[in-house]
C-alpha cells in the first residue's frame, strides 16, 4: 500500500480521508479484492461516518457503505470448524485476521 494511504486518518482533513477511501476502493476493484484492503476501506468509511464536521448526507452515505463493505469483508473470510464443548457437533465461524 502506498505510504500516503497508511497515514493516521483519524486526524486528517475530511477531503483527504474521502480521497484515500476512493483511491482504496478503486484499487480494490482493480486488484480483484483483498480482505486487508477491504478492512482499510471499512475503517476509512467508519471514520468519515463519525465526523461531525461533515454534512449529514455524507455521514449517512459513509455509514451505509461501511456496513456494505463490512458484510463483503465478512463474506471474504474463510469459514473454519470450531468444536462446541457441550456437543459433538461442529459449528462454523469466520476467522478474523
Amino acid at each position: 500500500m502506498p505510504p500516503e494511504l497508511t497515514m493516521n486518518v483519524d486526524n486528517s482533513k475530511p477531503e483527504v480521508i474521502v480521497s484515500a477511501a476512493l483511491h482504496l476502493m478503486s484499487t480494490y476493484g482493480c486488484n480483484g479484492g483483498c480482505p486487508r484492503l477491504a478492512h482499510v476501506i471499512v475503517k476509512h468509511l467508519r471514520i468519515l461516518a463519525e465526523r461531525r464536521d461533515l454534512p449529514p448526507v455524507l455521514r449517512a452515505t459513509c455509514a451505509h457503505l461501511a456496513e456494505q463493505w463490512d458484510i463483503k469483508l465478512h463474506n471474504m473470510l474463510p469459514v473454519t470448524a470450531v468444536a462446541k464443548p457441550t456437543a459433538k457437533i461442529f459449528g462454523f465461524k469466520r476467522s478474523i485476521h
